[in-house]
Protein backbone atom coordinates (compact mmCIF):
# COMPACT_ATOMS: atom_id res chain seq x y z
CA UNK A 1 0.00 0.00 0.00
CA UNK A 2 2.52 2.72 -1.17
CA UNK A 3 -0.43 4.88 -1.49
CA UNK A 4 -3.42 3.75 0.74
CA UNK A 5 -4.80 7.09 2.33
CA UNK A 6 -7.89 5.82 4.18
CA UNK A 7 -11.14 8.64 3.49
CA UNK A 8 -11.35 7.61 7.21
CA UNK A 9 -8.52 10.52 8.33
CA UNK A 10 -11.16 12.77 6.48
CA UNK A 11 -12.80 13.46 9.95
CA UNK A 12 -12.07 17.16 10.30
CA UNK A 13 -15.94 18.76 10.39
CA UNK A 14 -16.09 20.44 7.14
CA UNK A 15 -19.08 22.67 5.99
CA UNK A 16 -20.12 23.84 2.65
CA UNK A 17 -21.31 27.78 1.85
CA UNK A 18 -23.98 29.05 -0.58
CA UNK A 19 -24.77 32.54 -1.71
CA UNK A 20 -28.11 34.37 -3.18
CA UNK A 21 -29.03 36.58 -5.87
CA UNK A 22 -31.25 38.58 -3.41
CA UNK A 23 -28.67 40.82 -1.73
CA UNK A 24 -30.84 43.21 0.20
CA UNK A 25 -29.02 42.92 3.74
CA UNK A 26 -25.23 43.00 1.96
CA UNK A 27 -23.68 46.34 3.11
CA UNK A 28 -24.79 49.26 0.86
CA UNK A 29 -21.30 49.39 -0.49
CA UNK A 30 -20.76 46.12 -1.36
CA UNK A 31 -21.42 45.80 -5.42
CA UNK A 32 -23.66 43.55 -6.02
CA UNK A 33 -22.94 39.69 -7.00
CA UNK A 34 -25.29 37.53 -9.04
CA UNK A 35 -25.30 34.20 -6.98
CA UNK A 36 -27.92 31.28 -6.23
CA UNK A 37 -31.06 31.45 -3.85
CA UNK A 38 -30.37 27.72 -3.10
CA UNK A 39 -27.95 26.26 -0.31
CA UNK A 40 -26.85 23.59 -2.81
CA UNK A 41 -25.38 25.53 -5.10
CA UNK A 42 -22.08 25.88 -3.22
CA UNK A 43 -22.48 29.66 -4.00
CA UNK A 44 -21.97 32.81 -1.56
CA UNK A 45 -20.52 36.43 -2.25
CA UNK A 46 -17.57 38.24 -0.05
CA UNK A 47 -17.12 41.92 -0.85
CA UNK A 48 -19.19 42.26 -3.80
CA UNK A 49 -17.00 38.37 -5.33
CA UNK A 50 -18.64 35.41 -6.31
CA UNK A 51 -16.72 31.69 -4.56
CA UNK A 52 -17.65 28.28 -4.36
CA UNK A 53 -17.15 25.29 -2.13
CA UNK A 54 -16.13 22.97 -2.63
CA UNK A 55 -13.31 24.84 -5.03
CA UNK A 56 -9.61 24.78 -5.91
CA UNK A 57 -7.67 26.88 -3.46
CA UNK A 58 -6.27 28.42 -6.45
CA UNK A 59 -9.32 29.83 -7.13
CA UNK A 60 -8.71 32.22 -3.74
CA UNK A 61 -5.08 32.84 -4.38
CA UNK A 62 -5.58 33.85 -7.83
CA UNK A 63 -8.27 36.25 -6.64
CA UNK A 64 -6.83 38.55 -4.00
CA UNK A 65 -5.75 36.11 -1.18
CA UNK A 66 -2.91 34.72 0.55
CA UNK A 67 -2.24 31.73 3.01
CA UNK A 68 -1.07 33.10 6.22
CA UNK A 69 2.57 33.67 6.53
CA UNK A 70 2.82 31.77 10.04
CA UNK A 71 3.24 28.33 7.36
CA UNK A 72 6.41 28.68 6.27
CA UNK A 73 6.40 25.38 4.12
CA UNK A 74 3.11 25.79 1.95
CA UNK A 75 5.19 26.00 -1.19
CA UNK A 76 6.80 22.79 -0.45
CA UNK A 77 4.62 21.04 1.56
CA UNK A 78 2.25 18.07 -0.42
CA UNK A 79 -0.31 15.66 0.54
CA UNK A 80 -1.05 12.44 -0.90
CA UNK A 81 -4.27 11.51 -2.22
CA UNK A 82 -7.78 12.09 -0.18
CA UNK A 83 -5.58 13.13 2.89
CA UNK A 84 -6.97 16.75 4.58
CA UNK A 85 -4.66 19.54 6.00
CA UNK A 86 -4.96 20.79 9.04
CA UNK A 87 -6.58 23.79 9.23
CA UNK A 88 -5.21 27.48 8.20
CA UNK A 89 -6.17 31.01 7.31
CA UNK A 90 -6.64 32.70 3.98
CA UNK A 91 -6.32 36.23 4.04
CA UNK A 92 -7.06 38.92 1.66
CA UNK A 93 -4.02 41.17 -0.26
CA UNK A 94 -5.91 44.28 0.06
CA UNK A 95 -7.42 43.57 3.81
CA UNK A 96 -5.07 42.36 6.16
CA UNK A 97 -8.16 42.08 8.58
CA UNK A 98 -9.92 39.87 6.41
CA UNK A 99 -9.72 35.98 6.52
CA UNK A 100 -11.66 32.87 5.94
CA UNK A 101 -10.38 29.90 7.51
CA UNK A 102 -10.04 27.04 5.20
CA UNK A 103 -8.80 22.78 5.75
CA UNK A 104 -7.51 21.56 2.01
CA UNK A 105 -7.82 17.70 0.34
CA UNK A 106 -6.21 16.28 -2.76
CA UNK A 107 -8.47 15.01 -5.11
CA UNK A 108 -5.80 14.09 -7.00
CA UNK A 109 -3.72 10.64 -7.51
CA UNK A 110 -0.74 12.34 -7.30
CA UNK A 111 1.09 14.20 -4.15
CA UNK A 112 -0.36 18.07 -4.38
CA UNK A 113 0.25 21.35 -2.70
CA UNK A 114 -2.02 23.11 -1.06
CA UNK A 115 -2.92 25.36 -3.21
CA UNK A 116 -3.03 22.65 -6.05
CA UNK A 117 -5.54 20.94 -3.65
CA UNK A 118 -9.53 21.78 -2.75
CA UNK A 119 -11.55 23.25 -0.03
CA UNK A 120 -12.61 20.74 2.33
CA UNK A 121 -13.64 22.91 4.94
CA UNK A 122 -14.43 27.16 4.84
CA UNK A 123 -15.38 28.81 7.59
CA UNK A 124 -15.48 32.44 7.97
CA UNK A 125 -17.40 35.24 10.64
CA UNK A 126 -19.93 37.33 9.62
CA UNK A 127 -19.52 40.61 11.67
CA UNK A 128 -21.90 43.61 11.52
CA UNK A 129 -19.49 46.65 10.55
CA UNK A 130 -18.41 49.15 7.87
CA UNK A 131 -14.42 47.94 8.12
CA UNK A 132 -15.30 44.04 8.39
CA UNK A 133 -15.44 41.70 5.58
CA UNK A 134 -19.20 41.91 3.60
CA UNK A 135 -20.28 37.99 3.68
CA UNK A 136 -23.58 37.43 1.76
CA UNK A 137 -24.95 33.72 1.80
CA UNK A 138 -28.19 32.45 -0.22
CA UNK A 139 -31.14 34.03 0.31
CA UNK A 140 -29.58 37.27 1.54
CA UNK A 141 -28.35 35.73 4.56
CA UNK A 142 -25.79 38.25 6.04
CA UNK A 143 -23.89 39.51 9.98
CA UNK A 144 -27.34 41.15 10.39
CA UNK A 145 -29.81 38.16 9.76
CA UNK A 146 -31.59 36.36 12.57
CA UNK A 147 -32.04 33.14 13.42
CA UNK A 148 -35.54 33.52 11.63
CA UNK A 149 -34.44 34.67 8.28
CA UNK A 150 -31.40 31.48 8.11
CA UNK A 151 -35.46 29.12 8.55
CA UNK A 152 -37.06 31.34 6.03
CA UNK A 153 -34.52 31.09 3.65
CA UNK A 154 -33.23 27.41 4.24
CA UNK A 155 -36.17 25.79 5.89
CA UNK A 156 -36.11 23.91 8.89
CA UNK A 157 -32.47 22.84 10.10
CA UNK A 158 -31.41 19.15 9.81
CA UNK A 159 -29.93 19.24 13.55
CA UNK A 160 -30.21 22.16 16.06
CA UNK A 161 -28.22 22.61 18.88
CA UNK A 162 -28.71 25.26 21.02
CA UNK A 163 -27.89 28.33 18.28
CA UNK A 164 -26.38 26.27 15.73
CA UNK A 165 -28.62 25.30 12.76
CA UNK A 166 -27.02 22.63 10.21
CA UNK A 167 -28.08 21.58 7.41
CA UNK A 168 -26.95 18.69 4.75
CA UNK A 169 -27.31 18.18 1.17
CA UNK A 170 -25.40 16.33 -1.49
CA UNK A 171 -24.26 18.78 -4.06
CA UNK A 172 -23.82 18.32 -7.99
CA UNK A 173 -21.20 16.00 -8.04
CA UNK A 174 -22.36 13.97 -5.79
CA UNK A 175 -20.34 15.12 -2.61
CA UNK A 176 -22.21 14.92 0.51
CA UNK A 177 -21.99 18.69 2.63
CA UNK A 178 -22.52 20.03 5.50
CA UNK A 179 -23.24 23.64 6.30
CA UNK A 180 -23.65 24.90 9.70
CA UNK A 181 -24.70 28.38 10.99
CA UNK A 182 -24.35 29.98 14.16
CA UNK A 183 -26.15 32.51 15.59
CA UNK A 184 -24.75 34.60 18.09
CA UNK A 185 -26.61 37.74 20.06
CA UNK A 186 -29.93 36.65 18.16
CA UNK A 187 -27.37 37.72 14.61
CA UNK A 188 -25.86 35.56 12.43
CA UNK A 189 -22.23 35.28 13.37
CA UNK A 190 -20.31 32.40 11.57
CA UNK A 191 -20.65 30.24 8.77
CA UNK A 192 -18.74 27.20 8.37
CA UNK A 193 -18.94 24.43 5.41
CA UNK A 194 -17.39 21.04 5.27
CA UNK A 195 -17.01 18.22 3.05
CA UNK A 196 -19.11 15.71 5.29
CA UNK A 197 -17.94 12.56 6.73
CA UNK A 198 -20.51 10.39 4.89
CA UNK A 199 -18.49 10.79 1.88
CA UNK A 200 -16.00 8.64 3.38
CA UNK A 201 -15.31 4.93 4.39
CA UNK A 202 -15.07 4.59 8.36
CA UNK A 203 -14.93 1.86 10.67
CA UNK A 204 -16.64 1.90 14.28
CA UNK A 205 -15.60 -1.34 15.85
CA UNK A 206 -13.07 -4.78 15.75
CA UNK A 207 -15.12 -7.01 13.25
CA UNK A 208 -15.15 -3.76 10.90
CA UNK A 209 -11.49 -3.10 11.17
CA UNK A 210 -11.47 -6.89 10.21
CA UNK A 211 -13.03 -6.46 6.93
CA UNK A 212 -11.66 -3.12 6.15
CA UNK A 213 -8.08 -4.44 6.80
CA UNK A 214 -8.61 -7.64 4.08
CA UNK A 215 -10.69 -5.08 1.72
CA UNK A 216 -7.99 -3.08 1.28
CA UNK A 217 -5.45 -6.05 0.73
CA UNK A 218 -7.28 -7.56 -1.61
CA UNK A 219 -7.76 -4.17 -3.61
CA UNK A 220 -3.60 -4.04 -3.58
CA UNK A 221 -2.71 -6.86 -4.54
CA UNK A 222 -5.57 -8.75 -6.10
CA UNK A 223 -7.32 -5.85 -7.91
CA UNK A 224 -10.58 -6.68 -6.06
CA UNK A 225 -12.04 -3.51 -4.93
CA UNK A 226 -16.10 -3.99 -4.43
CA UNK A 227 -15.91 -4.15 -1.09
CA UNK A 228 -13.41 -1.75 -0.60
CA UNK A 229 -15.80 0.79 -2.77
CA UNK A 230 -19.04 -0.18 -1.68
CA UNK A 231 -17.56 1.22 1.87
CA UNK A 232 -16.63 4.34 0.50
CA UNK A 233 -13.01 3.79 1.36
CA UNK A 234 -11.99 4.82 -1.90
CA UNK A 235 -13.91 5.39 -5.63
CA UNK A 236 -13.08 2.86 -8.31
CA UNK A 237 -10.55 4.92 -10.26
CA UNK A 238 -8.51 5.27 -7.34
CA UNK A 239 -9.00 1.86 -6.20
CA UNK A 240 -7.83 1.10 -9.53
CA UNK A 241 -5.01 3.29 -9.39
CA UNK A 242 -3.81 1.72 -5.75
CA UNK A 243 -3.75 -1.64 -7.52
CA UNK A 244 -1.93 -0.61 -10.35
CA UNK A 245 0.95 1.57 -8.15
CA UNK A 246 1.44 -2.26 -5.95
CA UNK A 247 1.64 -4.07 -9.41
CA UNK A 248 4.20 -1.33 -10.59
CA UNK A 249 6.58 -1.35 -7.42
CA UNK A 250 6.73 -5.23 -7.18
CA UNK A 251 7.83 -5.25 -11.42
CA UNK A 252 10.02 -2.29 -10.51
CA UNK A 253 11.63 -4.32 -7.43
CA UNK A 254 11.62 -7.30 -9.60
CA UNK A 255 13.85 -5.91 -12.03
CA UNK A 256 16.13 -4.18 -10.16
CA UNK A 257 16.46 -7.07 -8.53
CA UNK A 258 17.83 -8.98 -11.48
CA UNK A 259 20.04 -5.99 -12.41
CA UNK A 260 17.33 -4.61 -15.53
CA UNK A 261 17.38 -0.87 -16.08
CA UNK A 262 14.17 -0.30 -15.96
CA UNK A 263 14.64 2.67 -17.13
CA UNK A 264 15.92 1.55 -20.45
CA UNK A 265 14.42 -1.43 -21.15
CA UNK A 266 12.28 -2.09 -23.90
CA UNK A 267 8.19 -1.02 -23.01
CA UNK A 268 7.09 -4.21 -23.86
CA UNK A 269 9.25 -6.35 -21.88
CA UNK A 270 8.87 -3.87 -19.02
CA UNK A 271 4.94 -4.82 -19.39
CA UNK A 272 6.02 -8.85 -19.59
CA UNK A 273 7.69 -7.54 -16.07
CA UNK A 274 4.36 -6.45 -14.78
CA UNK A 275 2.14 -9.23 -16.31
CA UNK A 276 4.53 -11.25 -13.67
CA UNK A 277 3.86 -9.08 -11.20
CA UNK A 278 -0.33 -9.09 -11.04
CA UNK A 279 0.21 -12.57 -11.33
CA UNK A 280 2.83 -12.91 -8.45
CA UNK A 281 0.77 -10.78 -6.45
CA UNK A 282 -2.51 -13.05 -7.07
CA UNK A 283 -0.57 -15.72 -4.75
CA UNK A 284 -0.27 -13.70 -2.01
CA UNK A 285 -1.85 -14.82 1.53
CA UNK A 286 -2.40 -13.69 5.16
CA UNK A 287 -4.90 -15.13 7.77
CA UNK A 288 -7.77 -13.03 8.61
CA UNK A 289 -6.38 -10.21 11.69
CA UNK A 290 -7.54 -10.12 14.63
CA UNK A 291 -8.10 -7.17 16.20
CA UNK A 292 -7.93 -6.18 19.42
CA UNK A 293 -10.18 -2.78 20.62
CA UNK A 294 -12.56 -2.82 23.44
CA UNK A 295 -16.40 -1.73 22.48
CA UNK A 296 -16.52 2.48 21.92
CA UNK A 297 -12.66 2.26 21.72
CA UNK A 298 -11.05 4.70 18.67
CA UNK A 299 -7.16 2.85 18.79
CA UNK A 300 -6.78 -0.58 19.81
CA UNK A 301 -3.92 -3.00 17.64
CA UNK A 302 -4.31 -5.91 15.29
CA UNK A 303 -2.42 -9.20 14.76
CA UNK A 304 -1.72 -10.85 10.94
CA UNK A 305 -0.05 -13.67 10.18
CA UNK A 306 1.40 -12.91 6.15
CA UNK A 307 2.69 -15.97 4.00
CA UNK A 308 5.70 -14.35 1.74
CA UNK A 309 5.64 -16.73 -1.44
CA UNK A 310 9.38 -18.72 -2.64
CA UNK A 311 9.49 -17.02 -5.58
CA UNK A 312 12.65 -15.42 -5.31
CA UNK A 313 13.64 -19.13 -4.62
CA UNK A 314 12.45 -21.09 -7.07
CA UNK A 315 13.51 -18.81 -9.98
CA UNK A 316 17.34 -18.49 -8.28
CA UNK A 317 18.68 -21.49 -10.97
CA UNK A 318 17.10 -19.52 -14.13
CA UNK A 319 18.25 -16.60 -13.34
CA UNK A 320 21.80 -17.51 -12.54
CA UNK A 321 21.74 -19.54 -15.90
CA UNK A 322 20.95 -16.13 -17.79
CA UNK A 323 23.44 -14.24 -16.26
CA UNK A 324 26.39 -16.57 -17.20
CA UNK A 325 24.51 -16.60 -20.61
CA UNK A 326 26.73 -13.89 -21.97
CA UNK A 327 23.26 -11.76 -22.81
CA UNK A 328 23.10 -7.91 -22.95
CA UNK A 329 20.50 -5.18 -23.04
CA UNK A 330 16.97 -6.01 -23.86
CA UNK A 331 18.17 -9.68 -24.36
CA UNK A 332 19.15 -10.03 -21.10
CA UNK A 333 16.13 -8.40 -20.02
CA UNK A 334 13.94 -10.84 -22.53
CA UNK A 335 15.75 -13.82 -21.17
CA UNK A 336 15.17 -13.22 -17.79
CA UNK A 337 11.38 -12.53 -18.11
CA UNK A 338 11.12 -16.09 -20.45
CA UNK A 339 12.68 -17.55 -17.53
CA UNK A 340 10.99 -16.54 -14.28
CA UNK A 341 7.40 -16.66 -16.03
CA UNK A 342 7.00 -20.08 -16.16
CA UNK A 343 8.27 -20.04 -12.28
CA UNK A 344 4.56 -18.18 -10.82
CA UNK A 345 3.12 -21.14 -11.49
CA UNK A 346 5.19 -23.74 -8.97
CA UNK A 347 5.35 -20.53 -5.73
CA UNK A 348 4.69 -21.81 -2.44
CA UNK A 349 4.80 -20.29 0.36
CA UNK A 350 7.81 -19.90 3.29
CA UNK A 351 6.64 -20.05 7.09
CA UNK A 352 4.14 -17.63 8.18
CA UNK A 353 5.00 -14.40 9.51
CA UNK A 354 2.92 -13.10 12.13
CA UNK A 355 3.56 -9.00 13.37
CA UNK A 356 1.13 -6.86 15.46
CA UNK A 357 0.30 -3.43 14.84
CA UNK A 358 -1.65 -0.37 16.01
CA UNK A 359 -4.96 0.83 15.10
CA UNK A 360 -6.47 4.22 15.28
CA UNK A 361 -9.64 4.62 13.55
CA UNK A 362 -9.95 8.57 14.46
CA UNK A 363 -6.03 8.49 12.34
CA UNK A 364 -6.27 6.76 9.67
CA UNK A 365 -6.58 3.43 10.86
CA UNK A 366 -3.89 1.99 9.97
CA UNK A 367 -0.11 3.71 9.50
CA UNK A 368 1.08 4.61 5.86
CA UNK A 369 4.39 2.69 7.89
CA UNK A 370 2.38 0.52 9.25
CA UNK A 371 1.00 -0.74 5.15
CA UNK A 372 4.50 -0.21 3.79
CA UNK A 373 5.76 -3.18 6.51
CA UNK A 374 2.70 -5.33 4.89
CA UNK A 375 3.82 -4.97 1.34
CA UNK A 376 7.84 -5.41 2.57
CA UNK A 377 6.93 -9.09 4.06
CA UNK A 378 4.59 -10.08 1.65
CA UNK A 379 6.59 -9.10 -1.60
CA UNK A 380 9.92 -10.08 0.11
CA UNK A 381 11.94 -7.89 -2.33
CA UNK A 382 14.25 -6.72 0.77
CA UNK A 383 17.35 -9.68 0.79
Amino acid sequence: MKRIVLLSMCTVLCLQITACSALEQADSKTPAVEISDKLESGELAIDGKKYTFPSAISDWTNDGWHISNNYANTDTFEMEYLVESNEFEVFSDEKESEYVSMCAINFESEPAKIVESTTAYLSMKLIDGKKSMQVVLPGGITSKSTKEDVIRAYGEPDEEDGEDLRYYYTNSDGLDIAVEISIVNEKVYMAAFALADSNWGSVTNAQECVEFINAALETSFYGKFDTYVEGKFDTEEGAQALYESEVEYYAQGLMYYLDIDSETVDGGIADGFRDVSRAVLAKFKWDDPVVDMADGATWGSFEITMYPTDFLDIIEEPVLAVMDSGLEGDEYAQGMLDAITPKVEEISYKEGVTESYDLDIEDGIISQETWDEIDDILMDLTE
